[in-house]
């Protein structure tokens, strides 16, 4: 029988790519061959290809590769480029129990290239469908702000630390160890005894690693009035030096978010207005922002992940996508287990998602904040009311993109 189709499985690694080729019966077509992750590798898996087309009659390639950290994104390129070639990105999960089913004791790059062939000729998978670029880029736009977010929550929650070792007076009046001018200060003193030696003119400007802060003069004087009712503390160890390096590190993960962000929304705006995405609004903004607690970077998130809306028939399987469905485990009579959500996908959508959640529930007029009453007053928990939440805000935001239509007042019934 004429093979038409064959079935590639590409064991992913660092440096170089096993890969196995199977016909529509299993059985393999060359011996398992190795490739450079490089130009020369690829220009030899071209050759291999050609010579399968050749030999075995073969039209296209579904080629088969798992998500692996970032090891798979060249050869991931390459596989999308050629017109002969339907590649598919395997979900991990899905290859591991595959291969526990097949009995498998061993586990080796050989053995999972062939298993990544075997499962690609007996479970024909669909090809992936990939974002636009500038959808892909926004994507790691943003889950490099949430890391660099993650990093200054940590040094701020150290220095904050250190501050109430010297300082407590300090640390309890300004609540709010985001803003940089509270920052900017305590690279330049430390204790109420240095501030209070220091006149205005010294301390109205800071200048950190070539950046200059201005503090307000209500500021100051807040800070002043702090400083004469403050007590001298001493700490056995010296942490002057370590809150100065804990507050320029804050400062300068602050500037960074700040400049990713800005990049953000400029890489953004120039998409629309070169017309590569007609999900705007008529401010410029994402569609998606109209919601009243949607913010701008998480509305770019949304769009970038949903993508090209018409690749999903209806909105529950958006929800499927971002792990947002139940989870039901059950069996006769005895067994009633308790449903979780899925948590598949990105979980980093379901993260901005809740953060929107609370910033809806917290006003009472809101349309979610109604709809999430309501499920409390009929008893239902609260995670498990803004569970519900999330989900009905993706529904809403797909529809908008699907339709290309603003969100209307009440769009909660």
């Amino acid at each position: 029988m004429i093979a038409t189709t064959a079935y590639v499985g590409i064991d992913v690694a660092k440096r170089f790519h096993k890969l196995c080729v199977k016909d529509g019966h299993k059985r393999s077509l060359i011996p398992t061959l190795e490739i450079d992750d490089s130009q020369e590798g690829y220009d030899k898996l071209r050759q291999c290809f050609d010579t399968l087309k050749d030999r075995h009659h073969v039209q296209m390639f579904a080629v088969g590769l798992e998500s692996t950290g970032t090891y798979h994104e060249h050869i991931l390129d390459w596989c999308r480029h050629q017109p002969d070639v339907l590649v598919s990105l395997v979900n991990p999960v899905q290859t591991n129990h595959f291969m526990k089913s097949d009995m498998r004791r061993a586990s080796t790059d050989k053995i999972s290239a062939e298993m990544l062939a075997q499962f690609m000729a007996e479970r024909t998978p669909s090809p992936t469908q990939f974002v636009a670029d500038d959808y892909e880029s926004t994507k790691r736009l943003v889950s490099h702000i949430h890391s660099l977010t993650k990093h200054k929550s940590a040094a701020i929650n150290r220095l904050r630390e250190q501050v109430a070792l010297l300082w407590p007076e300090y640390e309890r009046f300004f609540k709010n160890f985001n803003s940089k001018q509270c920052i900017a200060l305590l690279t330049l003193v430390q204790t109420p005894t240095e501030f209070l030696k220091l006149s205005e003119e010294t301390l109205k400007h800071v200048a950190v690693m070539g950046t200059t802060y201005t503090l307000r003069k209500d500021f100051l004087a807040d800070v002043t009035s702090v400083a004469q009712r403050s007590q001298p503390r001493y700490a056995r160890a010296k942490v002057e030096p370590i809150i100065k390096s804990l507050a320029e590190q804050v400062l300068f993960l602050l500037e960074q978010i700040g400049r990713v962000t800005e990049e953000l929304k400029g890489m953004f705006t120039k998409a629309l207005s070169e017309g590569s995405d007609p999900k705007a609004g008529a401010s410029g903004k994402p569609l998606v922002a109209t919601i009243d607690g949607v913010g701008e970077v998480s509305a770019m998130f949304f769009t970038a992940c949903i993508g090209d809306p018409n690749r999903f028939a209806q909105g529950k399987q958006v929800c499927a996508y971002f792990g947002l469905t139940p989870r039901i485990h059950d069996s006769g009579d005895t067994i009633r287990g308790r449903g979780y959500i899925q948590k598949k996908g990105n979980s980093l959508v379901r993260y901005y998602l809740f953060n929107c959640v609370l910033a809806m529930i917290r006003k009472h007029n809101h349309p979610i904040a109604r709809f999430y009453q309501r499920l409390v007053a009929k008893g239902k928990q609260k995670l498990v009311a803004i569970t519900a939440c999330m989900r009905k805000l993706v529904l809403i935001m797909f529809a908008m993109l699907k339709s290309n239509k603003p969100v209307k007042p009440n769009f909660v019934h």
